[in-house]
């Protein structure tokens, strides 16, 4: 179900925000007029992905190195610690932007 989470304006320019879309804790991150919707933890060890930074294109975890491609969740760089727990690939979720409103596609 599509979930309307936020107004764009509510998050900066290269800005993350953390919103509910049903269930899900999701990460929003902005670059532009663009935005992606991703778990709030990390698959490494479910530490909160929002300190981590933000460069457009991955989130890096702060506390482990683990670092994700916002697009498709794969993994780009291994966590420094304990590098065989948890998964490979970070949840992502549509995101759509539509009349300044952020739809994040997620289950109630």
């Amino acid at each position: 179900m599509e979930h309307d989470v936020c107004a764009l304006e509510d998050i900066s320019d290269g800005g993350k925000k953390v919103v509910s879309a049903g269930r899900e804790k999701v990460l929003l991150l902005r670059k532009g007029d663009e935005v992606w919707a991703v778990d709030s933890k990390c698959p490494h060890m479910k530490l909160p992905l929002s300190t981590g930074k933000w460069d457009g294109e991955t989130i890096k975890c702060r506390f482990h190195g683990a670092c994700y491609n916002v697009s498709d969740g794969r993994r780009t760089k291994t966590a420094w610690l304990l590098a065989n727990v948890g998964t490979d690939a970070l949840a992502t979720y549509p995101c759509t932007v539509k009349d300044g409103r952020i739809l994040v596609e997620a289950a109630d």
